[in-house]
């Protein structure tokens, strides 16, 4: 069996991008990994949360993760107060933060209980410039795939992979896949992802994915090279559910106004950082 291999590493927004391509001479498929940036710059540590419950913010685990190897405390740009953990899952990085009472209407979640290719998203965060705290950004774009990923928030890793066949085109991939892919090992670390075309960067880490109507279908996680990597929302609802969270539900709109979407939820999406 022929193969290649080649590896690209290159730095974006103080955080670093390695892209794996392989390709296997074998029965018909082809896969084609690649690792996505998990986490800020070393100076400055910031990310994205949005409210999900008075008081409660969801962002990233590995978010916390990092200001806790810090011995930093989360702070809420704007927001007096000491902010705490609640509780995190490595596994899906995400984070529950519990502090003082937030003004502005939570956040609700979609739901649809399927998210199909081509679904026009809007996604927000606060990206860092420079190192320094940006305003805050929002990308529209579509979901393209749901991707496998092997996921290791305390090294800031994650590699995913496409699927094609031997004339390059695209084929779904199973959960059977990932596991024959990167190994039984890896199974405790296999997630499914959302990927998106719009871009983000560093200190989007945490920050609302949105539906049309304003609903959350995901939460960023990574991105690079105008594409955005994002937990599902099966894994919020399951994260919420188990800290004893009840979001708020709602249906997608017909006719999408993304600027009154934007304006929404800019209310309720807040810069952390330690």
């Amino acid at each position: 069996m022929g193969a290649w291999l080649r590896w690209l590493v290159a730095g974006v927004g103080g955080m670093v991008v390695a892209a794996i391509a392989l390709g296997l001479a074998g029965p018909g498929r082809a896969a084609r990994p690649m690792a996505l940036p998990q986490a800020e710059g070393p100076e400055r540590i910031g990310g994205s949360a949005f409210l999900v419950a008075p008081g409660l913010l969801v962002t990233n685990a590995h978010v916390a993760l990092r200001c806790r190897a810090q011995g930093r405390s989360l702070e809420v740009a704007g927001q007096p107060g000491a902010w705490r953990v609640l509780t995190e899952d490595s596994s899906t990085d995400l984070a529950l933060l519990a502090g003082p009472g937030l003004g502005g209407s939570p956040l609700s979640l979609s739901a649809a209980q399927r998210l199909p290719p081509g679904l026009p998203v809007l996604v927000l965060g606060y990206p860092l410039r420079d190192g320094n705290p940006g305003a805050l950004q929002a990308r529209p774009g579509q979901i393209r795939r749901a991707a496998l990923t092997v996921h290791d928030p305390e090294t800031g890793r994650a590699i995913s992979f496409v699927m094609t066949d031997r004339s390059g085109h695209e084929v779904p991939a199973r959960w059977e896949d990932g596991l024959r892919y990167f190994g039984a090992d890896k199974a405790d670390r296999l997630r499914w992802r959302l990927e998106i075309d719009a871009p983000s960067s560093g200190g989007s880490s945490g920050g609302p994915v949105l539906d049309a109507a304003g609903n959350v279908v995901g939460v960023v996680y990574a991105g690079a090279r105008g594409l955005t990597s994002a937990v599902p929302l099966e894994d919020l609802r399951e994260f919420l559910a188990r800290a004893g969270v009840a979001p708020l539900f709602r249906t997608a709109a017909a006719a999408p106004d993304w600027q009154a979407v934007q304006a929404r939820a800019a209310q309720a999406t807040h810069r952390i950082s330690c």
